[in-house]
């Protein structure tokens, strides 16, 4: 707040109105927890009162302001979520800014008992160490993972300690604190803000007085383990269950551990850029940006050996050194587990180590070699954060497995070089119970008005996971031209329980650019829902399968706007509409909507397509753009034709607008299919080769006056093979006189029609044909009747 006024007196609007709001944010934040909360909104207040002077009189871009109002509207019941939050496993893990309990026994003995020791024997007692000099101090190779499968905590504390030793950064060391009386506190980030570990400093040892957990061998540094200034690993050890537990990966650890951003990239991922990523990451480490952390698979079986070390699946390794050198490119890694002759590592065979756990390995055979680099980043690489607490709610009309969304939308203000903005957005589901395995979560961030891409390369994006935290990192083409721009984010659950607590947190980068949340744009005022099922006569996959016309298409009218003045409601009387579909997360979904008269489609064209919901996503789609009033085709498709199940499709506008389910070609009328094709001597080619009769010919049989319709297909795909499908009457004994055709013949995937019309009793000629003649090909025709009985039989 003063550096906001020192430049507001300096005549530095851009920076004092900046300024004024990430004070409004800080005093928010501190009003959540802090006794005299009133004090510190009242601040927060007059910050944005100075913020939003200088905006009307100085005309500076708004975007910003909203990020203050999110956290005025939101702060009460993000507070509640989170106290709420705070029983993890049966404990209570109070928040940090709490007071701490008085003990009530001299040593002090945690109340909530140890943590358990699960599979580990029973002859493992647990007591005080005494009789410990610490000697010299730590490094990386000191820190020893004995019998406990706690390889991702061994590899955290290492690489903390890496880190320390060239940045003098403190990490850990500095969340740590003990007592006299033998408490020890933890400050760690656990579902959505900093909260307060305590445990007394009793340890569990064997029965020949050595440490069952975390060790550091003669160098006798016991806050690792838990003396005089705690451990770290026995704290987060009683948070995540005990003992006992499986582990998870490094990079959620060190986030609990330090509040460092986590990533997780999949080395076997067909999205993995190994270029790209290392560029990134030699880059950050030499900085002392990021921290990282490798892990093996448990269904491969590994046999890299370098100095006589042999990998372990479902392992942890730390990351020590990253380093380029003769135009190789290396990499040093840190194993911190030991195995003595009563241990079996779990699928790996004879697992040999020459004391240090040190190897080094070359980026090339580390990504060939392992399945995932755990990665956590700095928070202050990033000039501006915006964080929201909620609960994402499992809703009956939905499908089972689903929940009612939660969208936020997002707004970036910046200056300087736009076209190396990033928005970092994290979403962190809240733990109640370790145990609880079969909890899921997605999160879809897009631009609004989003610009379809090449048909031929259609994507298939999966992010749902069982992990707790989910990581986007976003460079839109908005941010790239403009100086501001909008996200909208989408934050799924799939699971069997109603209510769970979320944290979304976004970070922009470089300094220069602010985010917040736009609360400006209002709740719609028009809403509608549809229900529908995926079958195997409605699912026809995406745009590159032939039968992506027979997808669900509804017909969506858009109302003219008005005169209203609503920021959703602009572009040249435009409105905005929101499309969001759901279903379980085994069906990967997309929509798309097209510019039409309502009618249904049978192929899509770049060109006619308006607005789409980017790559296909599991469990959920949603496309936001404003649309000019008229009538529209909407798609929603599965990524491949097998996938159905239940979805839901939900339409919200601040505009009247109305949707109806488009009829499937024929619904409602007698449909015939014929198969047939085009051999040696019916491969002819269309009129201007001459010997168009030659084609396959059926005679087609009406009983009756009857609407009629048909479409021809062909059976496997052939680019550049033009088809058309004519209907002549049996009195043109030389084709000439056509009176119903598909038009100009075309390459369509999905095949070529004869639209819908009315036809009188008697007997025709269909004729299908390709534009060149040798063309051999199988194909099907679909003929539509309103009347049974019509015949349709190949001609002789």
């Amino acid at each position: 707040y003063t550096r906001a006024a020192k430049f507001e007196l300096e005549n530095d609007w851009n920076n004092a109105f900046e300024l004024y709001l990430q004070a409004a944010h800080s005093f928010l934040h501190i009003s959540r927890t802090a006794e005299n909360s009133t004090l510190y909104r009242n601040k927060a207040a007059k910050a944005l009162e100075r913020a939003e002077k200088i905006k009307q009189h100085k005309n500076l871009t708004p975007k910003s302001i909203y990020l203050a109002a999110a956290n005025l509207i939101f702060d009460s019941s993000e507070l509640s979520i989170l106290k709420k939050s705070s029983i993890i496993n049966h404990n209570h893990i109070p928040l940090a800014t709490s007071s701490p309990s008085d003990s009530l026994t001299s040593p002090f003995t945690d109340p909530n008992a140890q943590p358990s020791l699960g599979s580990v024997s029973s002859s493992f007692t647990w007591k005080r160490p005494s009789n410990l000099i610490p000697t010299s101090p730590l490094l990386p190779s000191d820190i020893i993972q004995n019998l406990v499968n706690d390889c991702s905590v061994c590899a955290s504390i290492a690489v903390c300690i890496q880190h320390n030793l060239r940045f003098k950064s403190n990490l850990l060391l500095s969340s740590l604190s003990s007592s006299d009386d033998g408490r020890h506190e933890l400050k760690v980030l656990v579902n959505g803000d900093f909260r307060r570990v305590i445990i007394d400093d009793r340890l569990p040892f064997d029965a020949n007085d050595k440490l069952v957990g975390i060790s550091t061998g003669a160098k006798n540094q016991l806050w690792p383990s838990l003396v005089r200034k705690s451990s770290s690993c026995l704290l987060y050890m009683k948070l995540m269950g005990g003992y006992d537990f499986l582990g998870s990966n490094s990079a959620i650890d060190l986030h609990v551990l330090t509040g460092w951003i986590p990533e997780h990239i999949d080395l076997r991922s067909a999205s993995f850029e190994r270029e790209r990523t290392w560029s990134r990451i030699i880059t950050g480490f030499a900085r002392g940006d990021c921290m990282m952390t490798i892990g093996t698979n448990d269904k491969t079986a590994l046999s890299y050996n370098i100095h006589s070390i042999k990998l372990l699946p479902s392992h942890d390794y730390a990351v020590t050194d990253i380093k380029e050198t003769n135009d190789e490119r290396w990499v040093t890694l840190l194993d911190s587990r030991i195995c003595g002759s009563e241990c079996e590592c779990s699928g790996s065979g004879n697992y040999v180590t020459d004391g240090s756990g040190v190897m080094d390995m070359r980026w090339d055979d580390i990504c060939a070699t392992f399945e995932g680099l755990y990665i956590n980043w700095n928070p202050s690489l990033f000039g501006s954060t915006v964080t929201f607490h909620g609960r994402l709610e499992n809703s009956e009309d939905l499908p089972r497995g689903t929940s009612r969304p939660n969208t936020n939308p997002i707004n970036k203000n910046g200056k300087g070089d736009s076209s190396e903005t990033e928005i970092w957005i994290l979403l962190t589901r809240h733990l109640y119970d370790t145990r609880r395995t079969s909890e899921y979560i997605a999160m879809n961030v897009q631009e609004d008005d989003m610009v379809l891409g090449d048909l031929e390369h259609v994507a298939l994006k999966s992010n749902y996971t069982n992990s707790t935290h989910l990581l986007s990192r976003i460079k839109t083409s908005q941010f790239q031209s403009h100086t501001s721009g909008s996200l909208s984010l989408l934050a799924c659950y799939d699971g069997q329980f109603d209510q769970v607590g979320f944290t979304v947190t976004a970070f922009a980068y470089p300094s220069d650019v602010v985010v917040s949340w736009d609360m400006r744009v209002p709740p719609a005022r028009y809403m509608q829902k549809i229900d529908g099922v995926l079958t195997n006569k409605t699912a026809g996959g995406n745009c590159t399968h032939p039968t992506y016309m027979v997808n669900p298409q509804y017909h969506l009218r858009v109302h003219n706007a008005g005169t209203s003045t609503s920021a959703s409601i602009d572009k040249r009387n435009k409105t905005q509409v929101i499309l969001t579909a759901r279903s379980t997360r085994d069906i990967s979904l997309n929509v798309t909507v097209v510019w039409s008269q309502g009618e249904r489609i049978s192929e899509l064209s770049q060109k006619e397509v308006v607005a789409h919901s980017g790559p296909y996503t599991y469990g959920h789609a949603r496309v936001a753009a404003h649309l000019a009033p008229g009538d529209y085709t909407v798609v929603l498709s599965a990524f491949e034709p097998d996938q159905t199940g239940k979805f839901t499709l939900k339409v919200e506008s601040p505009s009247r607008f109305e949707i109806k389910a488009i009829p499937q070609e024929g619904a409602g009328m007698y449909v015939k299919t014929v198969r047939g094709e085009w051999d040696l001597t019916t491969a002819v080619g269309g009129p201007s080769q001459t010997r168009y009769y030659r084609n396959p010919v059926y005679e087609v049989t009406i009983p009756c006056v009857s609407e009629f319709g048909a479409r021809l297909q062909l059976l496997a795909r052939a680019p550049g093979v033009s088809t058309n499908l004519s209907l002549f009457p049996s009195s043109s004994t030389n084709f000439q006189r056509c009176i119903a055709s598909s038009g100009p013949y075309s390459d369509a995937l999905s095949g070529v029609d004869i639209p819908k019309r009315s036809i009188s009793p008697g007997k025709y000629y269909l004729v299908p044909s390709t534009y060149h003649a040798g063309v051999q090909a199988q194909f099907r025709m679909i003929v539509y009747s309103t009347v049974s009985g019509v015949e349709v039989v190949l001609r002789s």
